[in-house]
């Protein structure tokens, strides 16, 4: 009975032990900086632009080996990103709004990557045609900058290409479908479908953060 305990416990230890000496982890302190983002912005087929920084967070840089003597490195990055968007619908509105987001990027070792993001943010429209109020005398005043504000959700996901896994460019190009709501509208929430095809660019010591980044090893 002694024995099959001594035995049992030994052959707990050594299974311990070769679970930890498959997955290393080491985190370390890096100095990452910002990143600049501009895109074309079409609401439907209403044209627009949006532009944004994208504020590290942190980092978890993935090696599988997969028995190979060259390990798969895949990066998975945390974002926040603050953007500011506009689209032209003709003879109806302008709209320019404002947004906070999460985002969450998967980028392979050859530079093709996926990212989803959600956020929340402020709307402004401006009305396409000239507008008018009469007050109680019958009166007619005509308003300028006509529109209405609308609190904002907005959930997205994307796929893009970074140049500077493999030929050190601080360039990626992306393409990306969202869906705003904007509420009230009408006290309902109404959604909006809008895509954008744009760049981010990687600048050296722009708004650098002191940023974790956890490094493992499977």
């Amino acid at each position: 009975m002694i024995f099959r305990k001594i035995s049992g416990g030994l052959s707990l230890f050594f299974f311990t032990i070769t679970c930890f000496s498959q997955t290393e982890n080491m985190v370390r302190r890096d100095t990452v900086s910002s990143d600049l983002r501009t895109s074309y912005n079409s609401s439907l087929i209403y044209p627009g632009i949006r532009v944004g920084i994208e504020f590290p967070v942190y980092f978890v840089c993935v090696k599988k080996n997969f028995d190979s003597e060259v390990p798969k490195i895949i990066s998975k990055g945390r974002f926040i990103s603050m953007n500011a968007g506009w689209y032209h619908q003709t003879n109806f509105h302008d709209n320019l709004y404002f947004t906070a987001e999460w985002t969450m990027r998967r980028t392979k070792e050859n530079g093709f990557f996926t990212e989803f993001s959600s956020g929340f943010g402020c709307s402004r429209t401006f009305l396409g045609a000239t507008t008018y109020e009469t007050d109680n005398t019958g009166g007619v005043d005509i308003i300028k900058s006509a529109g209405y504000k609308y609190a904002m959700i907005i959930v997205g996901g994307g796929l893009g290409y970074d140049f500077s896994k493999k030929k050190e460019i601080p360039l990626s190009i992306f393409y990306k479908f969202e869906m705003m709501g904007m509420f009230p509208y009408n006290s309902t929430l109404y959604f909006r479908p809008a895509m954008e095809l744009g760049i981010i660019y990687k600048p050296i010591n722009f708004i650098p953060f002191l940023i974790k980044t956890r490094v493992k090893t499977k």
